[in-house]
């Protein structure tokens, strides 16, 4: 009896659901913003893992040269930092901006501001590595 029961509210929570997307024209609940940011992965890329978190650096304080197995997308929420990518300009980004890390590719941040810094960040990495691997500052250039 309980069994049915369940599987009678699971369901019509998937009915739910489906009217509602239905209803919405296919248009998802979270609205893409301006600052909105899209990755495609690869059709023949390894399995992935997607990471969401958060990061706070203090004023002067950097995360370290580094790179990711996979992408790094990050919003700034708070503060203001300044991004390095090897073989690139530096990158001013303040609360509300946003910027994309490519595949291995060398990179740090430092908050440059008097402020402390909160970033929201998503690593879609490949599946069973590390979330950051440590390089060499002489990498950034």
């Amino acid at each position: 009896m309980r069994n049915k029961m369940m599987a009678a509210a699971a369901a019509a929570m998937v009915i739910a659901a489906g009217t509602a997307l239905a209803q919405s024209g296919g248009v998802m609940a979270v609205s893409q913003g301006p600052n909105t940011q899209t990755y495609d992965i690869p059709p023949d890329s390894k399995p992935q893992t997607v990471i969401i978190t958060t990061r706070a650096f203090k004023p002067g304080e950097s995360a370290s040269p580094h790179i990711h197995h996979g992408v790094e997308l990050a919003e700034v929420i708070s503060g203001t930092v300044e991004v390095y990518r090897k073989g690139q300009k530096p990158e001013i980004v303040k609360a509300g901006g946003s910027f994309l890390i490519p595949r291995e590719a060398p990179h740090d941040a430092r908050n440059i501001g008097t402020d402390d810094v909160q970033l929201a960040v998503t690593l879609v990495i490949d599946k069973g590595t590390a979330p950051r691997t440590p390089v060499d500052a002489a990498q950034l250039k």
